[in-house]
């Protein structure tokens, strides 16, 4: 929330695709690799 202006932000973000997904059928061992290969081996820890 801002301050000093009445807890009204400037503006409002909203993530948005460009193109909308449908994924018919996830398959997470080939998410876990796509994810590894854009992040690195250890783009997954915070």
């Amino acid at each position: 929330m801002a301050v000093g202006n009445g807890g009204v932000d400037m503006w409002t973000y909203e993530k948005k695709l460009q193109y909308p997904v449908k994924i018919k059928c996830p398959n997470p061992a080939i998410a876990k690799v796509v994810i590894t290969q854009y992040g690195g081996p250890d783009g997954n820890r915070l």
